[in-house]
């Protein structure tokens, strides 16, 4: 009897740790009672799991359009940053603005541009890599994390981007609608003192596509 009690002082301590696989099957109606507070114990737990789940998702994500948003982008940007420099690697920036976004919104209502701004982000992540990082900033405004990527390659994806949205034909209230997008972008440089630096330079591009007639894409080596 006392190792039986000895096993189940020490069944009940690996629950209290975590590991709900323990099960009594001695002391008839007692391991009955005991297997099935066990079971409550897990059930209780995957569900904190996934509220807590839930919660971290909400945290980090915008609400439309399920990217990542402002925050966790810069969180990873700067971690980015930060590991790019300690083991001398490299990474790019893209920075996007849906064109004329404010015209879309008057002209259609802004329902029709949530749907830009959903079938925008649709499109971006057909062309990413699973390790690049996209984020909604804010309203129609984009940026993208590419992790080990240079400005050639930036370049390529970038144009892929606009291209693809330029040939988009979104159906709105039974209307086709065409939008365009002007991108920015950057790679890290040696001499960057921030990641705000970086995020920059992919501004000041994106500033001069904007002005340069939109549509198109302006690279900031």
């Amino acid at each position: 009897l006392q190792a039986t009690l000895r096993h189940l002082a020490w069944q009940t301590g690996q629950i209290a740790k975590g590991d709900f696989s323990q099960r009594v099957e001695f002391l008839g109606e007692f391991s009955q009672s005991f297997n099935w507070m066990v079971k409550q114990l897990e059930a209780y737990r995957q569900r904190i799991l996934g509220q807590n789940r839930e919660l971290e998702r909400l945290a980090t994500t915008d609400p439309l359009t399920g990217v990542y948003n402002r925050r966790y982008f810069m969180d990873f940007a700067t971690k980015e940053f930060l590991r790019a420099q300690r083991y001398s690697h490299t990474f790019s920036v893209i920075q996007m603005d849906i064109d004329h976004f404010k015209k879309i919104n008057d002209a259609y209502g802004h329902s029709a541009g949530d749907e830009v701004i959903k079938a925008f982000t649709v499109n971006c992540q057909e062309v990413l890599r699973e390790s690049d990082v996209l984020g909604r900033i804010g309203g129609e405004e984009f940026s993208i994390i590419l992790p080990e990527t240079e400005m050639e390659g930036t370049l390529i994806v970038a144009e892929r981007f606009r291209q693809a949205i330029a040939d988009l034909a979104l159906y709105v209230d039974e209307q086709v609608l065409h939008f365009t997008v002007s991108i920015g972008i950057t790679s890290l440089r040696q001499d960057d003192a921030s990641i705000d630096v970086v995020l920059k330079r992919a501004d000041d591009a994106l500033y001069l596509a904007k002005n340069g007639g939109r549509n198109k894409v302006v690279s900031a080596a």
